[in-house]
């Protein structure tokens, strides 16, 4: 049974991590599809937002440009004639102004070859054009402006997560493939770099602090459901392995209790026959003196064999359907103390019981049979498992609306670990192959389910060699 139960826990250990394995990955594979979405769509709102600015301030930014190229002639102009007086001005603003729209084309050739390394694909109807990066001007009111239009777009395509855009010098990007760029970017939580100075390598990026929590809200109910799929499997299979383990449990207990019940009855049987046959072959019905002994002894034997079969039919009913409570009203000092003089006077041992009650009239709604029953279980116990001279220490008092009945032993105890089995169906306290004391675990059992039935509570304290305390709490 011992492999069995290591095949079937390797089996569910197996089990589990490979479905948790599988929807690790499908997690880990959702959020990167997420991810490459997000820094994607945040990527066509960056070109979104500076194509618009530009178009609501094309003229205007045209006019700047157009006016910081004149400044920049006339600059030139006036440095050369200051330099060369007898040079004449038309002509050398002419070589200047030609030169420097060459220089722009130059500029623009670059310009589109390197953005060529972003283009290309699904991002080409979001490529912009040269002559707006050229006309705007990239300074930091710029950036400021175009951060706030970005925030706006990103919150109303709810794609926002906190932000930086800047312009950053990037040297390194010329000598790297397109997707060695983009994986690049990718790791960092960065959108593709948009050049917007080709001369000096500046680029135009946006770089997002941290959007993992963001990411991982997004995909919240794909988590939710994975982890609780988890826990249910694991659940699942950790309750089904308590209950293949306590079901071999009570399998155990209930062979114990077959060939326990089997010995104690099969003892009065052979009493009663060994006593018929002496009646039947040793002429004992001529002596009525004997005869007498030997019918007493049948007797006794059958209604100890009547007691037992009794109480096995009494678990089972309050196991299976409970019990049939006759409810009346009376003193249950009265019955305590009852049950105290009867235990006193069928003890085969020196026994010593002292009842104290605490209460006042200690009136109870109850079934007057089956507490007895519970009572005289419990008495029984503490005579059998005490050592040769019992000491039972019974006490009753009242907490609110209920009663409260300790009984303290001096037995043997019972170890920690078993004192919550004790209430179970056929459970015995191990003791190797031999039981000293006869029984069928069935005595607590329905000690249990009956205090249940009444609606109280029974709990145990005890402790090996110096004895038990049973407290039982009842309602009024």
């Amino acid at each position: 049974m011992l492999k069995k139960y290591k095949i079937l826990i390797l089996a569910i250990i197996l089990t589990a991590g490979g479905i948790t394995l599988v929807l690790s990955i499908w997690l880990y594979g959702n959020y990167q599809n997420r991810k490459m979405y997000f820094l994607g769509t945040a990527d066509h709102i960056l070109f979104d937002v500076i194509q618009d600015f530009y178009q609501e301030n094309e003229q205007e930014l045209v006019k700047q440009n157009q006016l910081l190229r004149f400044n920049r002639v006339e600059r030139v102009v006036k440095a050369i004639s200051d330099r060369y007086p007898d040079v004449n001005r038309d002509t050398v603003k002419k070589l200047v102004e030609d030169n420097g729209f060459n220089k722009d084309n130059i500029l623009d050739e670059v310009a589109v070859s390197k953005r060529g390394k972003f283009g290309g694909g699904k991002f080409s109807r979001h490529l912009i054009s040269t002559m707006a990066i050229r006309n705007i001007q990239w300074d930091q009111r710029t950036v400021d402006t175009l951060s706030k239009r970005l925030e706006q777009a990103l919150r109303a395509r709810k794609q926002y997560s906190p932000f930086e855009l800047k312009v950053v010098t990037l040297t390194e990007v010329d000598s790297m493939s397109r997707d060695e760029i983009y994986k690049s970017r990718y790791k960092l939580f960065k959108t593709r770099p948009i050049l917007i100075d080709p001369s000096e390598d500046k680029y135009l990026e946006i770089d997002f602090l941290d959007p993992r929590s963001f990411l991982l809200f997004s995909i919240g109910w794909q988590l939710t459901i994975s982890i609780f799929l988890v826990l249910a499997l694991v659940g699942t299979f950790f309750y089904l392995l308590a209950t293949i383990k306590k079901q071999n449990q009570l399998a155990m207990l209930r062979k114990s209790f077959v060939n326990n019940m089997t010995h104690e009855l099969k003892t009065p049987v052979s009493t009663v026959m060994a006593a018929v046959e002496s009646i039947q072959r040793f002429g004992a019905k001529d002596d009525k003196e004997r005869m007498n002994r030997y019918l007493n002894i049948s007797k006794h034997e059958l209604e100890h064999l009547s007691n037992m079969i009794e109480r096995v039919l009494q678990v089972d009913i309050a196991e299976t359907n409970g019990v049939s409570l006759n409810k009346t009203s009376f003193a249950l000092a009265t019955l305590i103390e009852e049950c105290v003089e009867n235990t006193r006077l069928f003890a085969k041992k020196p026994i010593s019981i002292t009842f104290q009650n605490d209460s006042q009239n200690s009136l109870i709604q109850a079934d007057h049979a089956h507490l007895k029953n519970v009572l005289t279980n419990l008495f029984d116990n503490a005579v059998k498992y005490s050592s040769d001279e019992v000491k039972i220490d019974v006490h009753l008092k009242e907490q609110d609306d209920q009663y409260i009945l300790q009984i303290r032993d001096n037995g043997n105890g019972i170890p920690k670990t078993y004192q919550k089995s004790v209430f179970d169906l056929f459970f015995r306290v191990p003791s190797g192959d031999i039981h000293d004391v006869k029984g069928f675990g069935l005595g607590l059992a329905y000690v249990k389910q009956i205090v249940n039935q009444h609606g109280g509570h029974i709990e145990l304290d005890s402790e090996l060699s110096v004895g038990s305390n049973f407290v039982i709490r009842l309602p009024k």
